[in-house]
């Protein structure tokens, strides 16, 4: 989904008439809550998305970090976020309810692994090519 992701928000996102909505899954216990964490700080500075790529992209970096905070604060940097500002939202916490929340809707809709789509009522389980989601967005969008 890497690859299609930016494909998506360039085509539909940015012209209205789509949005993305992440659910995150824990499905890696605590370290996942961090990395979904880290993802919303970096979205304060509008770098969310850059953010969940970077996590992706290296994941077996990021689990041979010292730590995970430290391995999620460098990719965060790595991608022009400012550090500071990112360690202090970090440490923060702010985002952990509402993640826990969102975690708990999508285990309440039967979401239990992901790549999972909804796009007007209709589930989509697993990942797909940028042709199969603009063959069903454009269909439904005027």
């Amino acid at each position: 989904m890497l690859e299609v992701e930016p494909q998506l928000i360039d085509a539909y996102v940015r012209t209205g008439k789509m949005r993305i909505i992440v659910r995150p899954l824990f499905q890696t216990g605590e370290d996942a809550v961090l990395a979904a964490h880290a993802s919303e700080c970096a979205g304060e500075q509008q770098h969310y998305f850059a953010m969940r790529a970077a996590i992706y992209a290296d994941q077996g970096g990021l689990y041979a970090a010292e730590t995970m905070n430290a391995g999620l604060s460098q990719r965060a940097r790595n991608i022009g976020v400012n550090g500071d500002d990112f360690d202090r939202c970090m440490q923060s916490d702010k985002y952990r309810l509402p993640l826990l929340t969102e975690y708990t809707r999508a285990k309440d809709a039967g979401i239990v692994s992901r790549p999972v789509f909804e796009i007007n009522g209709q589930r989509i389980i697993g990942a797909r090519q940028f042709s199969e989601f603009a063959d069903i967005i454009d269909h439904l969008t005027p």
